[in-house]
Formats: structure tokens, sequence, C-alpha cells
């Protein structure tokens, strides 16, 4: 018989005493050092793409559309609505340095971020943490390397494609809900029905983004708990560790949104905090859920395990 999971406050708690011991903070403070480092230097070199919002008189008869030239493209987005344009301007040079970037962060951070996981791991599990050491051994050992690469690739670009592909409805809706209504004159019930199908396909799709990275996040919680395992085995049994309780942890997660922003808002010096809250509190809840599906559920200890004491795996 599957027991009930214990207290979501009670796992978060357990991750906040976690969080505090020296080693967390010590690979914490490494890997967003970098992370910040990194999104600065993007930042500081034009690695990123950006938008304006400009008056509809500057454009004239421009209609919304993709439009190209001899240094790169521009995305225009037409709101007579509003007297407004939205633009996206992008040139080549800036195409390639967006991709350079990504790749850059992509090989960096990918084994860094799973070497300071599998370091919450084993704190969670009361084994020995190597720390900072033993978290930079992931770029030295091939097969570890590969594997964090592959499942950080699917957690970043991966999700974030599936976004921008699930958003295409409503930017279509909003296309048509403009095109349609270029003054509040020309107003109508379908103009109405357009912008709020719109709104609520963006909300979906925003909801959507959010819950397929919980159902794939117990992959790498798994790889971290276990590198020796291949990325086949890694994959099935990570995304096996959520099997009955996806959307309990969805709304787990979910209750840590508010932190998410606060990441977003500080171009993620927040994560200091976020980062192993909200990492030590999903591995907390599939250690749980582990219990639970063996019908030996107890509510987790307040006090962080020593090091040296057994532990349970957790993500199998």
């Amino acid at each position: 018989m599957r027991k009930r999971l214990p207290p979501r406050r009670e796992m978060k708690f357990l991750a906040k005493r976690l969080m505090t011991h020296p080693l967390c903070m010590q690979v914490t403070l490494v890997l967003v050092g970098v992370q910040v480092a990194l999104t600065g230097l993007r930042y500081l070199l034009g690695g990123t793409f950006t938008y304006g919002v400009a008056s509809l008189a500057q454009y004239g008869d421009t209609v919304s559309g993709l439009y190209f030239n001899d240094n790169g493209f521009s995305l225009i987005f037409r709101m007579d609505l509003t007297q407004t344009v939205l633009a996206l301007p992008v040139s080549y040079d800036q195409l390639l340095r967006f991709g350079i970037f990504s790749l850059v962060i992509l090989l960096v951070l990918s084994p860094l971020r799973l070497g300071a996981m599998e370091n919450y791991w084993n704190l969670l599990r009361g084994q020995h943490a190597g720390g900072v050491r033993s978290a930079l051994r992931w770029f030295a050992q091939g097969g570890k390397f590969g594997k964090a690469v592959a499942v950080e690739f699917l957690l970043t670009a991966g999700v974030r494609l599936a976004g921008i592909a699930a958003t295409l409805p409503s930017i279509y809706l909003f296309y048509l809900f403009y095109t349609t209504t270029p003054s509040m004159a020309a107003y109508t019930t379908t103009s109405s029905l357009l912008q709020m199908g719109a709104t609520v396909l963006a909300i979906a799709a925003l909801v959507f983004t959010f819950w397929l990275h919980s159902v794939l996040l117990p992959v790498r919680y798994c790889l971290c708990a276990h590198p020796e395992y291949s990325l086949g085995q890694t994959f099935r049994r990570g995304l096996a560790s959520a099997k009955g309780f996806r959307g309990a942890f969805f709304g787990f997660r979910l209750s840590y949104i508010l932190w998410f922003f606060g990441s977003q808002l500080t171009y993620g010096a927040l994560d200091i905090f976020v980062t192993p809250y909200s990492s030590l509190g999903g591995m907390i809840f599939l250690q749980e859920a582990a219990r639970a599906r063996q019908g030996g559920g107890q509510a987790p200890s307040s006090q962080p395990p020593e090091q040296g004491s057994s532990g349970d795996g957790g993500a199998e």
C-alpha cells in the first residue's frame, strides 16, 4: 500500500537546514559565481537578443513580418490598436555571438551544476561530500562530462524550444487580433474572443513549459545521484523516480515559483539561495516518493545528516 508523502513544509524545512552546510554553501557559491560571471559577459559582449517598442509612425505602412537586410534581419509585430510596433532586430554577428556563448555556457555550467548537485545528494544521504574538488572532477571524466551536457541540453535548450513552439498559437491569435482591430471603433465580439483566447493560450504555454521542465528534472537528479549510470539508465530511472507523484512534484515545484521569478529579476544572483533550496527540496521529495511507493513512508528528519552516516539513495 502506497503511503502519503510528508507535508511539503517539512521537506522544504529540511532543505533549508541542509543548504546551510559549509560544503553545500561552498559548491553553490562557485556554481552561482561562474553562472553570474558568464551571464554578465554575455550581456557585455552582445551575446543576447534585445527588443524594443517604437511608435507606429516610424514604420509607416510596414506590416508584421520578418524582414532581411545585409546585416541580419528584423522581426516586426505591428499593433495598430496601441499605435506601437514591437521590433526585434538581430544581426548575423549577434546571432554568432549568441550561439558561441550558449555553447560555452552549456559546456561550463553543465558539469559544474551536476558536480554541485552530486554534493547535495551526498549530504542528503549522509555520505562524504567532496566539495568543490569533487564537483570539478566532472570536467576531467569524459563519461560524466558528456552525460551532464546531454541532460542539461535537454533541460535548457530542449525545454525552451518546446516552450517557444507552445507559444506560437497564442502569437498567431494576437496577430489576428491586431490585424483585425486597428482601432477601438473596430473592436468587436470577435476581437474580444481573439484577445481572450490569445491570453489563455499564452498562459497555458507558460504552464506547459514549467510542467515539462518538472517532468524532465528528475533525470538531472538521477544523474547526480548515480553518475555511474549510462545515459539510457539515467533517463529511464530518472523519469521513473517520480512515477505516481508527477502531479504532486509539479505542485511542489510550483511552490517555488516566486523564488524562480526573483532569480530571473536578479539575473541569477538570487540563485545563491534558490539553487540549493529548490534542488535539495526536489531531491528530498523524490526520496520520500521512493519510500512511499515501497510502503514505508516517514516524515523526513528536521536535522541534517552527519557526515559518514548511512542514508537512502532516493532517485533510483
